[in-house]
């Protein structure tokens, strides 16, 4: 099989230079789209984190959200505070936040005489739905806090739903606008949806694990059906933060076949390699077959190690993963897992 045939993508995460800065950010974003171009990926980004804080910064650096004592902890023991939302969202329909990075991807790409299908992310609707102070949607520390800033927001958002009808709103604004501005593909990030043990204990019980999946895949589809599925992704993983992650113990049977359900036209990427469980997450992938209107993303190379893996490796993994779509290259995109976790405090310069 002709390496022709392998179809790419990637997470849109990638490793921030060093010193960057408002005033090196253009040339960097030149060079991380020509890095892009050379290697032959088939859809190329901004690098995900030159122009934000960091993954859940698109939309988390609205007024309206703060930084709290409230954190999540990953299976390595780190805390990452997080961003809560206090009082209602401040956001201007006529200035979209993705449109203005499509307009950068596109000036890079042309600077290099080149076309390449560009790609922008988003945080999807389940994974804000953790940013609002509910215990029953918000898996952070300490859990009595959690009440106390519910308290203080519903004065703006009585409810959880009160607040997920603005974020909706807010998302489908900025995936129209971004497909509007040039963007050929909107990556929904919901890492979210296979994060089970974040209080760092799992629940064998699989009913309890696919009903917070399919809670969250009906949310997502309230705002993916209102968008053209041939365009758009949707990326989940067991996490990664400092090299490491929030779920250890769960399993793609945990999620299949609700994943299939998303009204996307690429499901993934799907962290696969992770070096926890590796070629055994596959054969649950073989379980179900994937719907004939949609392609399969996975990821085959891991970005929780600094190793760098073996071509040879990376081959075999391959050739596995297109036994899940029965030999089929057309239905089938290649990835890293995840993203590097890069932001402005974890630069992650050198993974």
């Amino acid at each position: 099989m002709g390496l022709e045939e392998v179809r790419t993508t990637h997470v849109g995460s990638l490793p921030r230079p060093p010193n960057l800065s408002p005033q090196n950010l253009d040339k960097a974003i030149e060079n991380v789209v020509r890095m892009q171009v050379e290697i032959g990926l088939d859809e190329v980004n901004d690098g995900g984190e030159y122009r934000r804080q960091s993954f859940i910064s698109d939309l988390t650096e609205l007024p309206g959200f703060e930084v709290t004592e409230l954190y999540w902890e990953n299976s390595a023991g780190d805390k990452r505070f997080i961003p809560i939302v206090l009082r209602t969202m401040e956001y201007d329909p006529s200035k979209p936040i993705l449109a203005r990075g499509v307009e950068g991807i596109k000036r890079a790409l042309e600077k290099l005489g080149i076309k390449k299908r560009i790609k922008v992310t988003i945080l999807a609707p389940s994974f804000m739905a953790r940013l609002y102070p509910d215990p029953d949607w918000m898996p952070a520390r300490p859990r009595e806090l959690i009440n106390k800033y519910r308290q203080q927001v519903r004065q703006y958002y009585p409810s959880i739903d009160d607040y997920l009808d603005d974020v909706k709103r807010i998302i489908i604004n900025e995936a129209r606008a971004a497909l509007n501005a040039g963007a050929d593909v909107v990556q929904f990030d919901a890492p979210d949806i296979l994060q089970f043990d974040v209080y760092g204990e799992y629940n064998p019980d699989k009913s309890k694990a696919k009903e917070r999946v399919r809670r969250a895949v009906e949310l997502n589809n309230e705002v993916l059906s209102k968008l053209p599925a041939e365009h758009l992704e949707i990326h989940s993983c067991w996490g990664n933060f400092n090299n490491s992650q929030f779920n250890t113990l769960g399993h793609y049977d945990d999620a299949l076949p609700e994943l299939y359900d998303l009204k996307v036209g690429v499901l993934g990427p799907f962290e696969v390699f992770d070096g926890i469980r590796d070629f055994e997450e596959l054969k649950y992938f073989k379980q179900y077959a994937v719907p004939r209107d949609k392609k399969l993303a996975l990821g085959i190379v891991s970005v929780k190690s600094r190793n760098v893996e073996p071509v040879e490796v990376i081959r075999r993994r391959y050739e596995a993963a297109l036994e899940v779509v029965n030999g089929d290259p057309s239905k089938l995109i290649v990835a890293p897992g995840c993203g590097f976790a890069s932001s402005a405090t974890n630069p992650r310069a050198n993974p």
